[in-house]
């Protein structure tokens, strides 16, 4: 029965994901950030149960799995029902698909300044500020400048036609995952980097089959690479966390991929180190069941509430009791207990389902989805029509939006320390970034343009 209500909901899901990839991957649809999502939530909820479907594989957590996966499906159709509210409210306001528009560059001194500025503050800024209030959250978001520049980087190259620059850039991004494990032991936070500034070049690239064709090759590297990874995880990690000096981190990493494992999906082990640590399926199954049996209650609302507290920047309240995280949340609706130290993301289906159970992931994922299809389509007006300032004031807010198997409250607190991040470096932009030759400002918008931007 486990197995074949596995079944049913992973073609569902897959089904359901294809539309809303269809919908939205288009030119002129947006810059990527709806694409990033469906393939961040893919491999978090539909990858690992796709191998308990494989006849030579018996994995212990079918039953759970199957009922995380109904959730994760059922979230999946609400985040495609929200999707098209947004761009059937896009199209009343007359902000059409902008397929035949004119791509314009945006000003490259804003893009050397985005780069610069992100580097700053995740290389110097960010390992000083964990004890100031408030400004870890912002050096933490201004940090993803990065991801901004290299992605107008790969725009300006795409739209003047210099096709071996966006290469080059895209080929740049390697060293993203590569950082975050030298530095932190960590290969999850650069993928992620990579994979959005990939989704952003997939979004404007034409034709569409080298892209599926180079996605399929990637997707096959990306799993070689992660199941080395697992299989060397514990011995990186106890490099860099004692302290290691940094060649001795390098010389780890290195003898990790040099001795790559390339993925071979009738290999058990390989499959048992995706099972392991990419099931968030089996954690919403097990909350699920965990609630059923009168174990824990719904909250009701209450870590949304901490979501939306936890906007209140620490400087202004040194007491506030919200910490960010995930916490104990995952042990408090599972009843699992985990390793001292071992941080357990939530995910954002289950913190929909431990608060209103399914109602709360139809209308959470209602919600999410149309906030990142108008935050995708809009990222993708402000940049076809040259304008750097705009696309930041959407786009870096909407990167926050894609912490899939993150809590709420960090969401929302990235979100606004994005949005403070992007007012204040488009506020001081024309003081750090000066021409005398040519002054930095807005390109003035076409008049049907700023008629829908006023009807907003």
């Amino acid at each position: 029965m486990a197995e074949a209500t596995l079944q049913t909901w992973t073609f569902v899901w897959l089904i359901t994901a294809a539309v809303v990839l269809i919908r939205h991957w288009r030119p002129g649809a947006g810059v990527g950030l709806v694409f990033t999502y469906v393939l961040s939530f893919g491999v978090m909820h539909w990858l690992a149960a796709t191998i308990y479907l494989l006849p030579w594989y018996g994995g212990p957590r079918l039953d759970l799995t199957a009922a995380g996966l109904r959730e994760a499906a059922i979230a999946m159709i609400a985040f495609a029902v929200g999707s098209e509210i947004t761009l059937a409210l896009l199209r009343r306001r007359h902000i059409e698909h902008a397929e035949e528009a004119e791509e314009r560059p945006v000003d490259g001194r804003l893009v050397t300044l985005y780069l610069v500025a992100g580097a700053v503050l995740y290389g110097v800024i960010l390992p000083l500020a964990s004890r100031l209030p408030s400004v870890t959250a912002f050096a933490s978001a201004g940090s993803t400048l990065v991801i901004v520049g290299v992605s107008l980087k790969c725009w300006n190259s795409w739209v003047r036609g210099a096709g071996p620059r966006l290469w080059l850039w895209l080929a740049a991004t390697s060293v993203f995952p590569l950082m975050t494990l030298i530095t932190q032991g960590f290969l999850g936070y650069g993928f992620a980097a990579m994979l959005t500034i990939f989704a952003f070049v997939a979004s404007i690239y034409r034709p569409r089959w080298r892209v599926i064709v180079a996605g399929l090759l990637l997707a096959y590297a990306g799993l070689s690479v992660y199941v080395t990874y697992m299989r060397d995880r514990s011995d990186i990690r106890a490099v860099v966390w004692a302290g290691g000096a940094v060649d001795e981190r390098v010389t780890q990493v290195t003898d990790t991929f040099i001795n790559l494992e390339w993925f071979d999906v009738a290999n058990e082990e390989h499959l048992h180190r995706i099972d392991g640590r990419l099931n968030q399926d089996y954690l919403i199954g097990a909350a699920v069941a965990y609630i059923g049996d009168g174990s824990a209650s719904f909250a009701r609302g209450g870590t949304f509430w901490q979501a939306i507290v936890a906007l209140i920047p620490r400087a202004l309240w040194p007491n506030k009791p919200i910490v960010g995280g995930s916490g104990n949340l995952v042990s408090d609706y599972t009843g699992f207990r985990f390793a001292d130290g071992t941080s357990v993301g939530i995910g954002q289906v289950m913190e929909s389902y431990v608060n209103f159970g399914t109602t709360g992931v139809v209308f959470g994922f209602l919600l999410i989805g149309a906030a990142l299809a108008l935050t995708d389509r809009m990222s993708y007006l402000r940049l076809s029509q040259g304008s750097a300032y705009g696309f930041l004031l959407w786009y870096l807010p909407g990167l926050s939006l894609l912490q899939v198997g993150g809590s709420f409250m960090e969401v929302t607190t990235t979100a606004g320390a994005a949005i403070g991040v992007a007012v204040a470096l488009n506020y001081f932009a024309p003081y750090l970034a000066p021409d005398r030759s040519r002054p930095l400002r807005e390109p003035e918008m076409p008049a049907a343009a700023a008629e829908s931007e006023v009807s907003r």
